[in-house]
C-alpha cells in the first residue's frame, strides 16, 4: 500500500511531549519526537545510521538526542552534531531524516513528505479546542489493528449508532434523520439533521438541565479531510432558537496510519455546557475511550482480519448502502490523491 505523504497527519497529543521523547511509527516510518528548550517540537527518524538502533533508546542531551550505543548525537533537523572519537567529516555523513512538524489545536501534526512543501495553512480547523471561554475539552488516544480508511468509513456512516452504540440515541432511528452528503474541493461533508429530536428526560442532568425540552432540533454533521481527519459536530437546541443557544459537543477524530493494517486514533471532544465541572470532562473522556475500544474498535479489527493484508475495501465487492455515500466519496478522493502524488502530478483534483 502506498501512503499519501504530502499531507498533514497527527503524530501525538501535545501533552505527550511533556516526556523527554516519544517514538511512534507513522506510515511505516519510525519517528522520534521531542520538544526543544524554546518549546518548539522536533521530529526525526528514530534510527541511528551507525548500528541502526532506535535513537529513542538513548537520552536527551540539551536539544539533541544521543544514541545510547556509541554516543552519536542528532539535533531536531536530523543533523549529526557530535560523533565521539571521529573527526568532523563523519558528522556530515551521519544525518538522519527530519520532518516538518507543527503544534496546533493541542496536537502535533507531521508532514511525511517533502518538508519544503509543508504548509501549515492546510491543517484543517479544530479551533474549538483553542476557545477555552466557550468550550471545555478532553482528548485521548486509541490504537486499532485496522487500516485507517476503515475507521473513516465508520465515522462517515452514522447509521450504525443504533446497533453498535445502544442508548446513545435512545428513542430515535437513523431513518428519522435527513442525511445530505456533499463534496467541496477535497473535503467531504455528511450532514445529519433531525427535526423533533427526542431528548431522554433521564439524560437531561448530564447536560446541566434540571428542566428542559425533550423535543428539540438536532444535528450530527461530519467533515472529512484527507487523509483521515474528521470533525463531527453534534448538537441539539430548542425549537425557535439556534445552535448557539443549544447544547453542542464538537468532536475531533484524527486517524493516522501506523502500518497498512494498524492505526493511531487520536480523539477529542468539547462541550458548551457545565464547563467548570471536571467530573463531566472525565466522564466524557472515559465514555469516548470505552466506545472506541469496546464497540467501534472490535468491529473495525474484525473487518481487517477478514480482509487479511488487503487494504482496499472496495475491491472486496461489498454491498453499498445509501449510508455509505460519504465513505465511498472519501475513498475515491484518497485513491485520486495517492495516484496523483505517485505520478508526480501537481494538478488539483477536480471536484465531482
Amino acid at each position: 500500500m502506498t501512503f499519501l505523504k504530502n499531507t498533514w497527519y497527527v503524530a501525538a497529543n501535545a501533552s505527550e511531549l511533556d516526556e523527554p521523547m516519544v517514538s511512534r511509527k507513522i506510515c511505516n516510518e519510525q519517528i522520534v519526537m521531542f520538544r526543544n528548550s524554546d518549546g518548539s517540537v522536533a521530529a526525526i527518524q528514530d534510527r541511528c545510521p551507525h548500528r541502526f538502533v532506535p535513537l529513542s533508546m538513548g537520552k536527551r542531551v540539551g536539544d539533541t538526542l544521543q544514541c545510547g550505543y556509541h554516543g552519536l548525537a542528532f539535533d531536531g533537523t536530523g543533523a549529526c552534531v557530535d560523533a565521539p572519537h571521529d573527526d568532523d567529516s563523519q558528522k556530515a555523513r551521519a544525518c538522519v531524516k527530519g520532518y516538518a512538524v507543527v503544534e496546533r489545536h493541542k496536537w502535533i501534526w507531521i508532514w511525511m513528505g517533502n518538508a519544503a512543501e509543508a504548509n501549515p495553512d492546510l491543517i484543517p480547523d479544530f479551533g474549538f479546542f483553542d476557545d477555552t471561554e466557550k468550550f471545555t475539552c478532553c482528548q485521548g488516544y486509541t490504537h486499532m489493528n485496522g487500516n485507517y480508511q476503515l475507521i473513516s468509513d465508520n465515522l462517515l456512516d452514522l447509521s450504525h449508532i443504533h446497533y453498535l452504540h445502544p442508548g446513545v440515541h435512545e428513542g430515535s432511528n437513523f431513518e428519522d434523520f435527513t442525511n445530505k452528503v456533499k463534496r467541496e474541493g477535497d473535503t467531504v461533508y455528511s450532514m445529519l439533521y433531525r427535526h423533533h429530536y427526542h431528548i431522554d428526560a433521564a439524560k437531561r442532568p448530564m447536560y446541566g438541565m434540571v428542566e428542559g425540552p425533550e423535543d428539540v432540533e438536532g444535528q450530527g454533521h461530519a467533515r472529512w479531510d484527507a487523509p483521515g481527519v474528521l470533525f463531527v459536530d453534534t448538537a441539539f437546541w430548542d425549537h425557535g432558537t439556534t445552535i448557539d443557544d443549544g447544547y453542542r459537543t464538537p468532536n475531533a477524530h484524527l486517524i493516522t496510519p501506523e502500518t497498512e493494517t494498524s492505526s493511531h486514533y487520536f480523539w477529542g471532544s468539547g462541550r458548551t455546557f457545565m464547563l467548570d465541572v471536571p467530573q463531566v470532562t472525565e466522564m466524557a473522556a472515559a465514555t469516548m475511550k470505552t466506545v472506541f475500544e469496546t464497540q467501534d474498535g472490535p468491529m473495525i479489527e474484525a473487518q481487517q482480519r477478514d480482509m487479511g493484508t488487503s487494504t482496499d475495501f472496495l475491491k472486496h465487492n461489498p454491498i453499498i448502502l445509501k449510508a455509505d455515500a460519504a465513505g465511498v466519496m472519501a475513498r475515491r478522493i484518497m485513491q485520486q490523491k495517492i495516484k496523483a502524488e505517485a505520478s508526480g502530478s501537481d494538478l488539483a483534483i477536480a471536484a465531482e
